[in-house]
């Protein structure tokens, strides 16, 4: 264990959510506020390259206002999810080939408004320590937090995991151990109504991807499921829209200064936006330091002439 410290990765947003692939073969013996307890503390252990001694708190207003939840009941919610996980454990294979039974949290202290866990070292390894030995996925937790299906959370991480390939397959065996599913769900019928389609439905209208699906046959048996991930493409904003006069002027640089300027010209939006503008007095190949002084200084002089986006956009990256 003490090999994988030196991989921690602290890189990645406080606004993600990064855990090892080991951790959803786990969550399906979680109840939902089980899951979303970890998801929330688990950018925090993170950040603050947890210990086993390091505290992680988690707010009741947090958890309400971010699962979308009554802050009333937020509380009470976070105390039985800690509870549960106090009890909840799992077991691994050790480098002398014993097995190693852990619970998911060492500790837990209920103060007013929040909670606090403290987590073992082999939960936090999963949380923080990410490479090619300790394949992972990384998602935001604004896109997970709000499902509340039963089997919602388990299969978005699933296709998150997969989102680079687009498609990928599971055997119908394979998805039910991934999700838990019990033997009732053996008939595909029964699978698909309550274990998929509401899971896949929910992820469609919540998140940040569209999942869709289609049967895998041997013969006229189905054997498998062909899932096929695609991101969101995001709405363009109108740009063409009727200015309201009563508003300041968008393509202005009025109040900003050189610092902002120089965000603006190297934002990649920018750049590829205005690439083309290069000086009548320069060879082709201008330097990108050169580039970047003239479009400073082209929008001191007339930012009118950048309309492709209002000014400030450019600086929201």
């Amino acid at each position: 264990m003490s090999s994988l410290v030196d991989s921690y990765e602290k890189k990645y947003p406080e606004n993600w959510v990064v855990m090892q692939n080991r951790i959803e073969q786990c969550f399906h013996k979680m109840t939902l506020d089980e899951k979303r307890l970890l998801i929330l503390a688990s950018p925090t252990a993170r950040m603050i390259d947890a210990s086993e001694k390091d505290a992680i708190e988690v707010r009741a207003d947090q958890f309400a206002r971010e699962c979308g939840i009554k802050v009333s009941s937020a509380y009470k919610q976070l105390e039985v999810a800690s509870k549960n996980l106090l009890n909840r454990s799992f077991s691994y294979i050790n480098e002398r080939g014993k097995r190693v039974g852990v619970t998911w949290v060492i500790r837990a202290v209920y103060e007013d408004g929040y909670i606090s866990v403290c987590f073992p070292d082999e939960v936090l390894i999963m949380l923080k320590a990410f490479d090619e030995s300790n394949p992972f996925t990384k998602y935001k937790k604004e896109n997970v937090l709000l499902l509340k299906g039963e089997y919602s959370i388990d299969l978005y991480h699933i296709a998150k995991k997969y989102e680079g390939m687009s498609t990928f397959q599971m055997t119908l065996e394979d998805y039910k151990l991934e999700l838990g599913l019990p033997k009732s769900y053996d008939r595909i019928n029964n699978l698909k109504a309550r274990a998929l389609e509401p899971a896949i439905d929910e992820i469609n209208e919540k998140t940040d991807i569209n999942i869709s699906y289609e049967n895998v046959k041997r013969g006229r048996a189905v054997t498998g499921l062909k899932f096929t991930v695609k991101p969101k493409t995001k709405p363009k904003k109108n740009l063409e829209a009727k200015r309201d006069v009563h508003t300041a002027d968008m393509f202005t640089t009025e109040g900003l200064n050189d610092k902002q300027l120089g965000r603006i010209v190297r934002n990649p939006a920018f750049m590829a936006d205005y690439n083309h503008l290069v000086s009548p007095t320069s060879p082709a190949g201008q330097s990108q330091q050169g580039w970047e002084f003239e479009m400073i200084n082209r929008l001191k002089k007339d930012a009118s002439q950048f309309r492709k986006h209002p000014i400030k956009d450019y600086l929201e990256y």
